[in-house]
């Protein structure tokens, strides 16, 4: 078995680059991971380029499903993780290939576009996976996906699902054309609730940045506008709030059209 014991091995000094940029997980077109869990929750669907552990996560944690590891020193795991008590386990993957979701009535769809915190992301990605909605398009400049921490807050729910980045108005373009109604998710006088808007098969929220909210121009495209009744004070909900109050909707609507 391969060991590394120097915290500044080439190795290791790729790893914290690939977990700390977003330019870098592009060019090598990798992303990492850490802990047993969402490691292992990454061989179901993804190619394992490299897999570290500690002497601790060997006896501690079943590591027979995976390949042969490389064996680091704790003092290398404490360098490569982001957690204050880290499990001793790390592995590099290979990104999946852009993926081109199939548009159809016979399907239900979440629009991310403009979100900023990477926490909000991971936590809709893993609602979305839970509920059954498994198509979500993502604009460009939503965090990355394959980021730690959307990664940690998506409990691997980014494994799940059909996920592909494009432009959002390109995304609500494409979803009319195929004929699946697209709902802004915004305050306005001219809004429904989310029990009026049927959102059964052949629907698309969008939800927009969480202080911001949906750019004019962009919910002028939607069909519809929704918006999740409120006590009177209170104007907006957070953004990952909103996205299950939604997602739940959709899949109880698309399940009782079933």
């Amino acid at each position: 078995m391969k060991q590394i014991t120097s915290r500044e091995n080439p190795a290791v000094r790729q790893y914290t680059l690939l977990a700390a940029s977003r330019k870098a997980r592009m060019e090598e077109q990798l992303f990492v991971t850490e802990g047993a869990k969402l490691t292992k929750e990454a061989v179901q669907t993804c190619s394992l380029k490299e897999l570290y552990v500690t002497e601790t996560a060997i006896q501690k944690y079943d590591l027979d499903s995976l390949e042969e590891p490389v064996l680091i020193s704790d003092g290398v795991a404490q360098k490569m993780s982001l957690t204050p008590a880290p499990q001793g386990i790390f592995g590099v993957f290979h990104q999946p290939q852009p993926y081109e979701i199939p548009l159809s009535v016979s399907q239900c769809y979440l629009v991310l576009s403009g979100l900023q915190d990477p926490g909000n992301v991971g936590t809709i990605l893993r609602t979305a996976a839970a509920l059954g909605i498994g198509n979500v398009f993502l604009s460009p400049d939503c965090p990355d996906p394959y980021s730690p921490k959307v990664l940690r807050a998506s409990m691997g729910g980014v494994f799940r699902l059909a996920l592909e980045t494009r432009e959002t108005a390109e995304t609500i373009t494409a979803l009319d054309q195929a004929r699946v109604r697209v709902w802004a998710a915004a305050l306005s006088p001219k809004a429904v609730p989310p029990q009026k808007a049927g959102l059964k098969a052949g629907s698309a929220v969008v939800i927009g940045n969480e202080g911001r909210g949906l750019a004019p121009e962009i919910a002028a495209l939607c069909k519809g506008i929704i918006q999740i009744p409120m006590a009177p004070g209170n104007e907006s909900l957070n953004a990952a709030m909103a996205a299950g109050i939604l997602l739940w909707e959709m899949a109880r609507e698309t399940e009782d059209s079933i």
